[in-house]
């Protein structure tokens, strides 16, 4: 194998463990092999540990894809120079994602195998339920926002966007899931701002984001 840099070893290594995601979040980890993953990444076993050592080190490098998609939208959505008409489409990206990712079994698995990884995914969590609350309270603060309460819209989110993107209701409804993010943003916007903050033209920042979730979530069934 032709040497490489240490810059694209590691963007070979995400783009391997992307293509274990799916699996590892319907699955778990623990039944996998090296030889069950190595096929999964569409590589052999000696290429595998050209970037992993282990199979912890595979599951290392997954739970660092949403830690640190968690830091940067964390940071966004809590950064004021940005108007709340532009931050809320990240809140229901970020939600939509965490909904997909953040499964049962993955979370058990990982609790049971790697505590100490477990407790930095427990805490990137609450951090981002910290960012959240602290967006619809300054967001109440400065009268853009209804007076809801944050707890209460946080956990709205995360059930019914667990419900529409973890379950058979797109297809028992015959939506596709354009439509679902399209149509659950709009809940989220309507709930969310005051009248007289609603913009009633297009949201321009809404398209970019949708058309991410659909791509990436797409892909992922593709690879199941």
């Amino acid at each position: 194998m032709r040497k490489i840099s240490p810059e694209e070893r590691q963007i070979m290594r995400r783009s391997y463990a992307e293509k274990i995601m799916e699996t590892v979040r319907t699955e778990g980890f623990i039944s996998l092999t090296i030889l069950d993953l190595a096929h999964l990444m569409g590589i052999s076993r000696a290429s595998l540990y050209n970037f992993f050592a282990s199979k912890e080190d595979i599951i290392l490098e997954v739970t660092e894809i949403y830690i640190e998609y968690l830091k940067k939208t964390n940071h966004f959505i809590n950064n004021p120079r940005f108007s709340y008409v532009q931050r809320l489409p990240t809140v229901f990206e970020q939600s939509a994602f965490s909904a997909v990712y953040a499964s049962e079994i993955y979370l058990d698995e990982l609790k049971s195998t790697c505590p100490d990884l477990y407790k930095r995914k427990l805490e990137i969590a609450a951090a981002r339920i910290e960012t959240l609350h602290t967006f619809y309270t300054n967001g109440i603060s400065d009268g853009d926002f209804n007076p809801l309460n944050p707890s209460l819209v946080i956990a709205q989110d995360e059930a019914a966007l667990r419900k529409i993107l973890n379950s058979s209701f797109m297809s028992d409804e015959g939506l596709s899931l354009e439509e679902s993010m399209y149509g659950y943003y709009e809940i989220m916007k309507h709930r969310t701002f005051t009248p007289g903050s609603l913009k009633k033209e297009q949201d321009p920042y809404i398209k970019n984001v949708v058309e991410v979730i659909v791509s990436q979530l797409t892909k992922i069934n593709k690879l199941a």
